[in-house]
């Protein structure tokens, strides 16, 4: 009997030595709650009440707001988000559950990324905000771990800003970490076969023109070379008539906000064989490439009336796109827009 008595006493006193030399990060604290639950009870529940998300990241901040309905960028004049990037990141974040307690020691935060964010720092901070901008819930998501759980599931280092418990939680979320992010990064689409024509004409008189001889050339050949003239190599005049395919932008301001004057504009044209003119005008400056646009229609050689009536329709839904708005673009698209002679023509 006596020694059964000590065996257990041994035993007890094994499980209570481990449970004190686990890390303070790993111990579960008065208060806590199960490993299981929802990080945010009942935000499923409140999704709709959200009017506003603030993300911190890398020193900057930023917000998401709706209005009348409408998720849009207060930062970038209300330029329009995706409802479909904002809506699995609302739910990505109600979802989350909590799998392990990890440390609620300032001095261990870094580690798992769960600390404040700072310009040095790649985690980020999210706060969600209700009507009146009440605050609902605030969010630092620090290491994410790949599908570390069941289902696919992401593990993710997290820290409820107010809280001093980091947890890891199970989940999945899409992180926008710039306002770009957030949006059709998608600006315009000419198909390179529709081109005709391509004027870039720069602010000292310069100009640079391709054409096709008809539509059904495979190439594009430089007007008016000077004799013995050849390309580069390497250089396809092709690819400068492309540049208006599947254009994406890597930001965007209000055009009336922006410092567009100056004698640095270059102006390209482009001209389909339907008619539609689409005219970039673009700026070099040491954050990048930025582009805005005008669009109208002029009357093909050979004019269709309904395709002419078509592409009337289509300048519409440019203009109604672009109008107002100036974008940074990819610095390759950039310099194709801002090409000279000399850039694709061996020197005399």
């Amino acid at each position: 009997m006596h020694g059964k008595t000590l065996a257990f006493l041994l035993a007890a006193a094994a499980v209570l030595a481990g449970v004190w030399l686990l890390p303070a990060g790993q111990r579960a604290q008065p208060g806590d709650s199960a490993a299981g639950q929802r990080l945010f009870p009942g935000l499923e529940d409140r999704l709709n009440d959200i009017t506003r998300i603030r993300i911190d990241h890398h020193g900057t901040r930023y917000a998401v707001a709706r209005k009348d309905g409408l998720w849009r960028l207060p930062d970038r004049g209300g330029y329009p988000a995706r409802f479909e990037q904002v809506k699995p990141f609302l739910l990505g974040i109600a979802l989350l559950e909590k799998m392990e307690p990890q440390t609620d020691r300032t001095e261990r935060y870094t580690r798992l990324g769960v600390q404040p964010p700072s310009m040095d720092s790649d985690n980020l901070q999210i706060s969600l905000y209700t009507a009146a901008d009440r605050p609902l819930v605030s969010l630092i998501v620090g290491r994410v771990r790949h599908g570390l759980f069941a289902g696919d599931r992401d593990g993710i280092y997290v820290r409820v800003a107010d809280q001093a418990r980091a947890w890891l939680v199970a989940g999945n979320l899409a992180l926008p970490q710039a306002p770009v992010d957030w949006v059709d990064r998608r600006i315009i689409h000419i198909k390179p076969k529709r081109v005709r024509r391509v004027t870039i004409a720069h602010p000292d008189g310069s100009r640079l023109v391709l054409e096709k001889p008809h539509p059904g050339a495979a190439d594009f050949r430089l007007l008016d070379p000077p004799a013995g003239a050849t390309l580069k190599a390497g250089v396809k005049l092709n690819v400068l008539a492309r540049t208006l395919a599947g254009l994406k932008m890597d930001d965007v301001a209000v055009r009336a906000d922006a410092e567009l004057s100056g004698p640095a504009r270059v102006s390209s044209v482009f001209e389909t064989w339907d008619g539609l003119r689409v005219t970039a005008h673009s700026i070099d400056r040491a954050g990048g490439v930025w582009v805005w646009f005008d669009i109208d229609v002029s009357a093909p050689d050979a004019p269709d009336p309904s395709r002419l009536d078509a592409v009337r329709a289509e300048a519409a839904g440019w203009r109604a796109r672009l109008d107002g708005w100036v974008y940074r673009i990819p610095r390759p698209r950039g310099d194709r827009l801002r090409a000279r002679r000399a850039s694709v023509l061996e020197p005399d």
